[in-house]
């Protein structure tokens, strides 16, 4: 005989899609630009307004973005040539990243995570670049800015996405990469013994069973200057009624 909670127990199954994308800001420099001052101007040598879309879902957490700059360097020049082209990244009104780049006639990059707290999903993320060199000058023409749900960390220590769930999930991400090296995705049950799904490709696919609520998306590559983001997250989530 079928007892009444087992006669009315029901699944139900929901489907949240998030699709961050990637954030490009295109070259900024639309010709070259010569860098003399000796120290951070006071006024901003580019600026980039870069929006990452707002999740569709209170149990979609995003924990990280990632930012990336590339500045091509054409020359240091001068009647003392510079040796190196200093920078200062503002995010939002705080810097983020400093130092310096050395390579003429050759792109020079720098990638940084920013965490919650540090950055607005939905609305721009001002992006802020100062410029200059330690004597002479610097011809540069290229400027450009990425962003994306990722990291720039080359070991398993950053989750940059985070559902909130206690049952059955299925997920397929895609992820991918801005840069020379190669991206890596984990599935990682949070505070569970269950074992974690790992790929090297550019998705995956894994059932997993999350018995306390949460599950992240983790993420490494192997150069530090590269981005490695999620461009897509499929999500169903089973819950028995």
């Amino acid at each position: 005989m079928t007892d009444k909670y087992h006669s009315d127990t029901q699944e139900k199954i929901e489907t949240i899609i998030y699709n961050p994308g990637l954030q490009d800001s295109g070259d900024l420099e639309a010709g070259t630009r010569t860098i003399t001052a000796t120290s951070k101007p006071s006024v901003v040598d580019y600026t980039a307004n870069l929006t990452t879309p707002n999740v569709p879902d209170t149990r979609v957490v995003v924990r990280r973005l990632c930012q990336r700059l590339n500045i091509h360097i054409d020359s240091f020049g001068g009647a003392q040539p510079a040796t190196k082209l200093n920078y200062s990244i503002v995010v939002n009104a705080i810097e983020r990243a400093a130092g310096e780049f050395t390579g003429a006639n050759a792109d020079n990059l720098i990638s940084w995570d920013i965490t919650e707290g540090q950055f607005s999903l939905g609305n721009a993320n001002i992006v802020e670049v100062f410029l200059w060199v330690d004597t002479g000058n610097a011809v540069i023409s290229v400027c450009q800015l990425w962003q994306g749900v990722g990291t720039c960390t080359t070991g398993w220590s950053s989750f940059p996405f985070e559902v909130k769930h206690s049952g059955l999930v299925q997920v397929s991400t895609n992820f991918s990469k801005i840069g020379s090296g190669s991206a890596g995705c984990h599935l990682m049950p949070l505070g569970t013994s269950s074992a974690m799904s790992e790929s090297l490709q550019a998705d995956i696919s894994s059932k997993i069973s999350i018995v306390n609520g949460r599950f992240a998306i983790r993420l490494k590559g192997t150069v530090d200057t590269d981005l490695n983001y999620i461009s897509l997250v499929d999500v169903g989530l089973s819950h028995v009624q």
